[in-house]
């Protein structure tokens, strides 16, 4: 028992984020990519997808977003044997704030890794070059000579190439997914995007060894892929439904934080439509079993988390695993890490399932609810971790006990929850006190408040923040519209600048 113990503490310190089950039933036929998920069916179905080989690239002009968010429309060819990638990209992107701009910044996470990123050109709309821009590690700095007014948008097109790395570069460039490994290639944050406005700037942090540096505003994406020298069967996995005809993958995605992608040839799929909403898992062969057991978690919890917190926004979900040792969350799609299908023993006393729990719901503290995530990282973290308190109360008060002992006491954490990532001092004091200090400051909140204030407080917060970027300031001032407590002692104790 002490040596299972000891693996699974090891596995959680590997966590970048953070009953048996039903057996599916099994078909041969594909998930057509043009149907509509309409229907609520209760148990997964297991399907192989089409494999596309063509890109038909699409010539219409880059609209303005109806949501006043940037509008991204990307043709990428991905070269599956050479792990090799170039895309055209034209972003539309208007002034979001109410002062001209004589700058427009982009963030392009790839230039970060050496080696990995080419921009093949940069211009604008009538195709002149930009050439006075600058690539300073991840931003992309671009001078206005005329000032970009207040409701105007500018647009740009991008052609670049990416000669992907291998996910395991070594912990200075910390754990994303982003690149290959023998079994899958992962395309997060792979294209240049524009970054939120804050008090008149543009908000891009410094990447850092652990935790999330990225900040992202909403946006609208529509993507077309196309794959060439891939083994038969290769299975795309996105942020969206494949909407392609069979010969390119086309995507469509609406105010969003990002779009991302996952392809391999060894995936299996797994499929659920709940209330509308497609569910799609992806696991490789030798898990497969596992794997449905990390779906129907997925399921689960996104069942109950539509109750506690409102509707999911898009019309699919997708749950891939991960060839590398962490978890990560993104809109539409998340990463399980394999070591946790390593040590699942059939029941909900997991930490696969508590991490499907957890990532489920970064599509509600994330996805639909943003944050600056490298300075605040409670507001998506904590949460996290309180809601998967919440799954395991509402659904498995069973495994409640094993949760709290294993999960959660066994670290002792302390820490001020409200350490950016860059002040925690390394990964472990950094997820013992933002994500595990955190919860517990959050379940103290709401014991001193009662549930019920805290489950209205919880969705009227989410509510206000809906496509936004929540702070830390703006979570206590609508507390305080639902509870006269004073948390000012609570604050004291778990924050260092309460």
């Amino acid at each position: 028992m002490r040596s299972r113990i000891l693996f699974l503490i090891l596995i959680l310190t590997l966590v970048a984020c953070g009953g048996n089950p039903t057996t599916p039933s099994v078909t041969d036929t594909p998930i057509p990519p043009t149907a509509e998920a309409s229907t609520e069916t209760p148990l997964p179905t297991e399907t192989a997808l089409p494999v596309t080989a063509t890109l038909v690239p699409s010539q219409t002009s880059v609209p303005v977003s109806s949501t006043g968010s940037s509008h991204y429309q990307i043709t990428a060819e991905l070269d599956y044997g050479w792990k090799r990638l170039t895309a055209r990209q034209e972003v539309s992107i208007p002034n979001p704030s109410d002062q001209p701009l004589s700058e427009i910044v982009l963030v392009v996470q790839p230039n970060w890794y050496p080696g990995t990123f080419q921009l093949d050109s940069l211009t604008w709309p009538d195709g002149t070059p930009v050439t006075d821009y600058t690539l300073d590690g991840i931003r992309l700095i671009i001078p206005l000579e005329i000032p970009l007014e207040p409701g105007q948008a500018q647009t740009l097109e991008i052609s670049f190439t990416l000669q992907l790395p291998p996910v395991d570069r070594g912990e200075e460039f910390g754990p994303n997914p982003f690149g290959y490994t023998s079994r899958q290639i992962n395309l997060t944050d792979w294209h240049p995007f524009v970054p939120p406005f804050v008090d008149g700037e543009w908000l891009v942090h410094n990447p850092w060894f652990f935790g999330e540096h990225l900040v992202y505003p909403v946006a609208d994406y529509a993507v077309e892929i196309r794959l060439t020298n891939a083994p038969e069967g290769t299975v795309i996995a996105a942020s969206a439904l494949d909407r392609g005809d069979g010969e390119v993958h086309r995507y469509q995605l609406e105010a969003a934080r990002d779009f991302v992608w996952s392809v391999s040839p060894e995936y299996r799929v797994l499929q659920a439509d709940v209330g509308g909403v497609t569910l799609l898992g992806y696991s490789f062969p030798y898990d497969a079993e596992i794997g449905k057991a990390a779906f129907e978690a997925t399921v689960e919890a996104y069942r109950l988390y539509n109750q506690l917190f409102g509707p999911y926004p898009h019309a699919s979900l997708s749950l891939v695993q991960a060839d590398f040792d962490h978890g990560m969350e993104y809109d539409g799609l998340y990463y399980l890490s394999k070591a946790f299908y390593n040590t699942y023993d059939g029941t909900p006393a997991t930490y696969l399932v508590a991490i499907a729990a957890h990532e489920t719901a970064h599509q509600w503290w994330f996805g639909l609810v943003g944050n600056d995530q490298a300075m605040e990282p409670w507001l998506d973290e904590a949460l996290c971790t309180y809601t998967e308190l919440l799954y395991y109360e509402n659904l498995h008060p069973e495994a409640l006990q094993w949760w709290w002992d294993y999960r959660v006491d066994y670290y002792e954490p302390q820490g001020w929850v409200d350490l950016s990532i860059y002040d925690a001092g390394g990964y472990r004091a950094y997820r013992d006190a933002v994500y595990l200090n955190g919860m517990k400051f959050l379940l103290d909140l709401r014991n001193l408040v009662g549930a019920e204030v805290f489950a209205a407080f919880l969705q009227d917060y989410l509510a206000r923040n809906t496509q936004k970027l929540a702070t830390a300031d703006g979570f206590f001032r609508i507390l305080s519209e639902h509870s006269y407590a004073d948390w000012s002692a609570l604050k004291a104790e778990y924050f260092q600048n309460p």
